[in-house]
Parts: structure tokens; sequence; C-alpha cells
């Protein structure tokens, strides 16, 4: 039963469910077999769908009947960074957008039941004319270590010491070669995106260091699509700078560079956790190599086709987000709440919960209860 205030079509809800499983209005009008105009009306809130025709629809786009008839909280959602923001389709942009938004449903729920851990970040007040450098970027990159008491050791993982610093991290499967991960600045605390479909876990490091500075950097950007390329293309070099500082200190990692041959890299990528490429680049800009050895390195890595997948990439451990998996995880253990109580009062499919908080997949699936079987006795004796 859907409560009282869930009884109305919500055309908001509709238009959110296509964009997010990437269907055009044409693509979601053949399917259920009705025309363009209807689903445009539906989406306008000009008419609302008949039974049938919104069972058609629930079956197609995989939600459950309850997202169409809900009004969420409003959701403050400021500038959404994606990576090569240029290059990335608006059909990627808004299925990524839109699975952030579920992402927030997601929080909005689990926050009525879960004590999150508090947002953390250090004071940046002093960098507020938002001139960044590459003298005040390797400045925040020692404020952030110094504040979350990181010394000058290699991060193992990062994806954990930013949850444990309150910033919300979800998975996300981003069907994209231009998206590797984004970020959105957000009322509360910070969403930071992870993708799935990248499988390295120097990768994933980078990512989150890339999202965090963004995070730290870029707040008052409140829209990407006003940006000039080469405003684009800075913010993003700025990020990227921020990364590197952040997992490479500039003395402690000089110091480990006792030489300069592509084997010792791959060794120093076993105890720094960061790619072989990132290495180099931080060892180009702390002059540590001229830029004639560093173009032979990657020259080299190019002939090894060492470039796409590097060695140690089979074998390091990717770290996944782990506080809303455990969230989701207390609920159904102590019994709050049930596999399917979660889903239809999320309102959520349960494929995006699953892959937004990590889990499993079937994590979900709702647990059959074995059927009572009776036993009869017979009266009639012979």
């Amino acid at each position: 039963m859907l409560n009282n205030d869930e009884q109305q079509f919500n055309p908001k809800r509709l238009k959110e469910a296509r964009l997010t499983r990437g269907l055009t209005i044409s693509d979601l009008a053949k399917k259920i077999g009705v025309s363009k105009q209807a689903i445009s009306q539906f989406e306008l809130g000009e008419s609302v769908p008949k039974p049938e025709t919104m069972m058609n629809l629930i079956n197609t786009l995989r939600f459950p009947k309850t997202f169409f008839y809900r009004e969420y909280k409003e959701q403050f959602v400021g500038n959404t960074f994606f990576r090569a923001f240029a290059t990335v389709s608006k059909k990627s942009k808004e299925m990524q957008f839109n699975k952030s938004m579920l992402a927030g449903y997601i929080y909005q729920y689990l926050e009525n039941y879960i004590e999150f851990p508090q947002l953390n970040l250090p004071d940046i007040t002093k960098y507020s004319n938002g001139e960044w450098d590459e003298n005040s970027i390797e400045e925040l990159a020692t404020l952030v270590r110094d504040h979350w008491d990181l010394g000058d050791k290699p991060i193992t993982n990062l994806v954990n010491v930013i949850e444990r610093n309150g910033l919300m991290l979800f998975s996300v499967d981003v069907e994209s070669e231009k998206v590797d991960a984004f970020c959105q600045h957000r009322k509360g605390r910070p969403f930071i995106f992870l993708g799935n479909d990248k499988q390295s876990a120097a990768r994933r490091q980078f990512d989150a260091a890339h999202e965090l500075g963004h995070v730290l950097m870029h707040k008052d950007i409140h829209n990407q699509d006003v940006l000039t390329r080469d405003e684009f293309k800075r913010m993003e070099n700025q990020a990227n700078q921020f990364a590197s500082a952040l997992l490479l200190p500039a003395k402690a990692f000089s110091d480990t560079v006792t030489s300069t041959s592509l084997l010792h890299f791959i060794e120093l990528k076993k105890y720094w956790h960061v790619s072989i490429s990132a290495m180099l680049y931080r060892s180009l800009r702390l002059g540590i190599l001229d830029e004639g050895k560093y173009i032979s390195l990657m020259k080299q890595m190019s002939m090894k086709k060492m470039r796409i997948r590097e060695p140690l990439d089979d074998v390091m451990p990717i770290h996944e987000p782990t506080v809303l998996k455990r969230s989701v995880n207390m609920l159904l253990t102590a019994k709050i709440k049930s596999e399917l109580q979660i889903i239809h009062e999320m309102g959520v499919p349960q494929d995006y919960i699953e892959m937004l908080c990590s889990l499993d997949e079937g994590t979900l699936n709702t647990k059959e209860v074995e059927p009572t079987i009776k036993l009869v006795i017979n009266n009639t004796t012979k």
C-alpha cells in the first residue's frame, strides 16, 4: 500500500527513471507501445498513465512502483564535476547525474537510521581567492595530510580515509570511457562517485584523490557549462596536481626514488600504491627526471604495453567504499528492515542500491520463506 502522500503519480520521477536507464522518449515509447507524445505528456504532468500503461512503465524501467509516486526531500546539488567534460556525451552525463540523484535518495533514507561520520575537512579560508598555483596546491595537500594525521607515509587505502572523514563515497558503473569518477558539492556533505569499470587499485586511488581536490578547490564553481575549454583544462590540471601531491608528498617520495629505471618504479608502486605513470609525471614535476628521461621511460611503457594495464594491476586489491554497505547490512542483520522493505521504502531499484552501496549482487534478494509442511494423520483403520 502507498502512503496517503504517495498516491499521486509524480511526473518528475518518470523522467528521472527514463534518463537513468539511458532511454530517449522515443525509446521508451516504442518499448511500451505508446506514442512519443504520450510519454511527453506523462513527464510534463499533462496526463496520467492508465493502470496498464503504468505497469508497462514499471516493468520496462525496472523501478519500484513506489518510486513513481514519491515526493522525495529536495536535494541541494551544486556542480557535478565530470572529467573530460567537453567530450562526455549529454546522454552519459544525464545517466550519471540521475544515478547521483538515486544516491541522494539512498543517503536520505539511511541517515534516518545510521549516524554517519562527521564531515572533517581542513579550514582552507586562507585560500578563499580561489587562485590555485603549484605552491598553494602543494600546501593544500600537506594541510590535508596534517589535518587527517597521515604523516608523509604512503596512503594505502584513500577510499577508507575519505569515508572516515565524512565524505560520502559511492560505487557506480559509469558505462563510458570518458568518465572515471565524478563528484558533487551538496548541502551537508560532498558526494564522490568512483567508477567500477576501470579495474585498477592505483587508478582508483588517484581518482579518489582527484575528486577530493575538486571538493576542496572548486566549491565556488557552480556550473561547468560556463567554463571555456582552457578554464576547464586548468581546473582538471589543478585536481591532478593535488592528487599527485597528496599521494606522493614531495620530500618523502623523492627520498625513495634511488634509481630512474622502469623496474625501480615498478617496485615503488608496491610501496606508494600509485600508478607508475603518475609517479613518473610527479618525478618530472619535482625535477627528479628531466624531460628527456621522462619521455624515454614513457616510451618504454608504451613498447611494453604498460600504458593501459600496468604491472601489479592484477594483484593489488581494489578498495571499495564500505560505509553504505555496512549501513545496509546493519539494518538487515539487526532485523530493523527486510530486503523488501529497504527497496520499497527507498523506492530505488535493487540493482542501483546494490551498485551504489558496493553490496554483493543479490544482497537484497527477497529471502524465500520455507513452506510449512502439514502432516495429515489418516484416522481410517483397516
